[in-house]
């Protein structure tokens, strides 16, 4: 079969010459002509005039010879301008053709064209490069013959609705190189369509996001496993209690959650160092997890502290069996840098649903158990029991002291500076709030927490971005430089349904600009409705505020939702940030966001920067601000105005 090229140059440049030819001998040749014709007129004309003696008829053609020699001059002349202005127009078709096939052919993405069949008319160097194929293999074939596989053929069918429909479409796909590797890919479908508005051409555009996936992958994986132990961290744990409860629901089955201390931890490291440490976690792990079911869970939750879930057990009796198993495998010493060490354990334990039927309740209870353990000595077991410590007149306690400063107005906001770490200057500030009472005994996430479950937390919110708006236009009255401050927005704010009056009338009412409101947003909240947030977060956006997702990398972001989601900052969560000066897992999930964002073109903000080290370690990765202690704890408002009017700022030694 001849292979067809659309875009072909050669033919394009052999009719250039044609035209360049005749645009320079045309003028010439028809110069000769006229001369010509005119020269034998001249000869002709004087012998002609003779011959009328002998005819009227010729001598009337001799008289009319004259003027039908202008006209024919002035008509060759006419003609030959129309020739010319049409090939001068060739000329620029022929420019503007050979520059498009310029610009494609040394393009650095990879770019496909095909018929309005979708038959391939051509592909540049650069699709050739990431698909292993050569342009001869692909012209007149289906795009199809790259298939992964990895989709059925209702994607397809959806893919080609949205084109036929909108005349675009794009997303992520998996295609095939030639030799057979499978590989991610963000892919932009446009329909070509001429003069009458009807499709006569499809160009495909590319880019391979191989290393984006792998990026992601790694984040994923730091995320949910622990990095000296490989076993579930707490939020993996977390995660997968969530859905043994929903078995033991479901299947109406009882199941045990068991909280697993080593006793006299620190001793350990102060006498063997922390190497030692790391080593005594790691068999630890090893031996706990020799004891469990195929089915059972073990997460390293912190430092020397595991978690166990036990689903679908038969009764307290099975709980008991696995808690001896785990103390009779601590029998055996331990060798630490050549030294026989003898570690204990204690072990508390909580059932369900005899303790409780809640995620939050039975893992408290399981941890309260395992506190009273430790307190009757070495290698205990407790179960836990209601004297233990009820919870429930503590939380109504808290829920009756949130009522009554929101009636009061005893709420009270402190900001928090958040500093530029290239410059050392303050560049922002977060609004937390606090409670004046002295005797307020509940720590803020404790009574957000609360606050939340009660419904109170959309007083609260309301309260607090009012009033973080109305005292940031005060400042930049008062003549401070003008900063973002970041508020935090609750779930049930973010899904009430009216964020987005109450954002609009408090800008209105305050006289802030948008532009110097944060608004930040946890994680895990935007992904529980993921296409419902990228819709709130753009209505957010078009009012002209700035969006953060805080505490980030403690959630379950999907790289293709963080690419459609409009934001502006990722704050690294401060349970990473405490770690990563000595901690290889916490510094390399710290360093794998702070790449991802910026590839994103997204800025990046560590949160609970309390030393030397961790500045350190952040300035090298590249992040972009901080907040913590280091610099300074949040401030009363007066208190913060005089912070930004002494000018402290961050002075790094060269």
């Amino acid at each position: 079969m001849a292979q067809k090229d659309t875009l072909d140059i050669k033919s394009l440049q052999g009719k250039s010459k044609a035209i360049n030819l005749f645009l320079g001998l045309g003028p010439l040749c028809l110069s000769l002509i006229v001369l010509a014709f005119m020269f034998f007129a001249g000869l002709l004309i004087p012998q002609l005039s003779q011959l009328t003696a002998l005819s009227p008829v010729l001598r009337q053609a001799v008289n009319l010879s004259a003027p039908a020699l202008v006209i024919i001059f002035f008509a060759l002349y006419f003609l030959f301008r129309l020739l010319l202005s049409k090939a001068s127009e060739c000329q620029r078709l022929e420019d503007r053709g050979l520059l498009a096939y310029n610009v494609l052919d040394s393009s650095n993405n990879p770019i496909l064209i095909t018929d309005a069949q979708a038959n391939i008319e051509y592909v540049n160097p650069a699709f050739c490069f990431a698909t292993g194929y050569a342009k001869e293999e692909l012209i007149g074939q289906k795009p199809n013959i790259m298939k992964s596989g990895k989709h059925n053929r209702e994607f397809y069918m959806e893919m080609w609705k949205t084109i036929k429909e909108t005349g675009r479409w794009q997303g992520e796909i998996w295609d095939k190189r030639k030799n057979g590797d499978i590989y991610p890919k963000w892919l932009s479908i446009s329909a070509i369509k001429n003069s009458r508005g009807e499709t006569v051409k499809y160009s495909g555009l590319f880019s391979d996001i191989t290393a984006l996936k792998q990026t992601e992958e790694q984040i994923e994986h730091l995320s949910n496993y622990d990095s000296l132990t490989n076993l579930p961290n707490r939020r993996l744990f977390l995660d997968r209690l969530n859905q043994a409860l929903l078995g033991a629901e479901r299947n109406n089955r009882a199941l045990a959650v068991m909280f697993v201390d080593i006793n006299r931890f620190k001793n350990i490291n102060n006498t063997f160092g922390h190497s030692a440490g790391d080593q005594l976690i790691k068999e630890f792990s090893k031996r706990v997890s020799g004891c469990m079911r195929k089915e059972d869970t073990v997460g390293h939750i912190s430092g020397n502290s595991f978690a166990i879930i036990l689903p679908a057990i038969e009764g307290k009796e099975s709980a008991e069996v696995v808690s001896r198993k785990i103390i009779d495998s601590m029998l055996s010493p331990f060798i630490l840098k050549g030294h026989k060490v003898i570690v204990s354990a204690s072990i508390g334990i909580a059932l369900y649903p005899l303790d409780s039927d809640k995620l939050e309740m039975l893992i408290k209870n399981a941890e309260t158990a395992m506190y009273n353990a430790k307190e009757h000595g070495d290698n205990r077991i407790q179960f836990y029991n209601n004297a233990m410590g009820d919870m429930t007149f503590q939380r109504l306690s808290i829920e009756a002291n949130i009522r009554e400063a929101l009636e009061r107005e005893e709420f009270v906001l402190y900001y928090q500076p958040v500093v530029n770490l290239n410059s050392g200057m303050i560049s922002g500030m977060e609004a937390l709030i606090r409670r004046q009472e002295p005797e307020w005994v509940a720590p803020p996430s404790k009574f957000i927490e609360l606050a939340e479950e009660t419904g109170l937390i959309l007083q609260i919110c309301e309260w607090t971005l009012r009033k973080a708006c109305r005292q940031n236009k005060l400042w930049q009255a008062e003549g401070l430089p003008p900063m973002h401050i970041a508020v935090n927005i609750a779930s049930s704010q973010f899904y009430e349904g009216r964020l987005i009056k109450t954002v609009t009338d408090v800008l209105r009412e305050t006289g802030l600009e948008p532009k110097y409101l944060e608004l930040e947003l946890i994680e895990r909240l935007i992904m529980q409705d993921s296409a419902a947030s990228i819709n709130m977060m753009q209505d957010l956006k078009k009012l002209g505020t700035m969006i953060s997702v805080d505490d980030f990398g403690t959630g379950y972001s999907s790289l293709n939702y963080l690419r459609l989601f409009p934001v502006d900052k990722l704050k690294i969560d401060q349970s990473f940030v405490r770690d990563i000066a000595h901690d290889s897992s916490s510094a390399s999930i710290s360093k794998a966001i702070i790449a991802l964002a910026h590839s994103l073109n997204l800025k990046t903000v560590a949160e609970g920067v309390e030393t030397e080290a961790q500045l350190s370690f952040l300035r090298e990765c590249g992040c972009d601000e901080m907040q913590g202690y280091y610099f300074s704890v949040p401030l009363p408002a007066e208190s913060f105005k005089k912070l930004v009017l002494s000018g402290k700022k961050i002075r790094y030694q060269e």
